[in-house]
């Protein structure tokens, strides 16, 4: 959910890849809402692309000084500390998240893809596996849903929106040439419910 209309158009600048543009629209709705930790968080991952290592840290720092019991706000750290060569310090961050948040699928996985990296094939693969499962849990659960509102149409009723969020990815590609079903790639956002299972059974494409 977007803390102001200011911060709802600095996201879709950076979605439309004008990052400068939404950093100064992230530090106006600062004004507005200046304790807010979606914004310090967004405007982060803005100074990320835009490859300002000081700033980015500055605003992620500040968003889990806020919140330091989200978990998110870790694995955001964590993906912009890997992002910058900083394989380690991503790693407990990464651990922090999913300590905070053990049902995290998405950070699961960056874990288990980071311990990967540093030849911890045995932790990494019980990571991949433990994101494995909650895919498949929340896979299940989506199936449900759906069959729910195909069966009961007319019970359907207006409920509270969801937070904004979108998936971004890395920029590396996906190796989808195994048959696993372990997720092989780092996210920046843990996605909404829907929008990330869909992304799964979509065979990791955005459509």
């Amino acid at each position: 959910m977007f803390a102001n209309p200011t911060h709802e158009s600095a996201h879709q600048l950076l979605q439309d890849g004008k990052v400068i543009e939404a950093i100064e629209a992230y530090s106006k709705a600062l004004q507005i809402n200046p304790d807010h930790a979606d914004i310090y968080s967004d405007r982060g991952v803005a100074h990320l692309h835009n490859m300002d290592k000081q700033k980015c840290f500055a605003d992620l720092n500040k968003a889990i000084e806020l919140q330091p019991d989200y978990a998110y706000r870790y694995a955001a750290m964590a993906f912009a500390k890997n992002n910058f060569g900083d394989l380690e310090g991503a790693i407990i961050d990464y651990e922090k998240a999913v300590e905070l948040d053990p049902d995290d699928a998405v950070a699961q996985n960056n874990l288990g893809l980071l311990l990967e990296q540093q030849g911890y094939k045995k932790s990494a693969d019980e990571r991949f596996a433990r994101a494995d499962k909650l895919s498949e849990q929340e896979d299940h659960l989506l199936e449900v849903i759906d069959d729910l509102d195909q069966q009961k149409p007319e019970a359907k009723k207006e409920i509270a929106p969801e937070p904004a969020t979108s998936i971004e990815t890395a920029t590396e590609e996906v190796d989808t040439s195994s048959n696993s079903e372990e997720f092989k790639k780092i996210f920046t956002k843990k996605s909404q419910f829907k929008e990330f299972i869909r992304f799964i059974k979509n065979g990791f494409k955005i459509k």
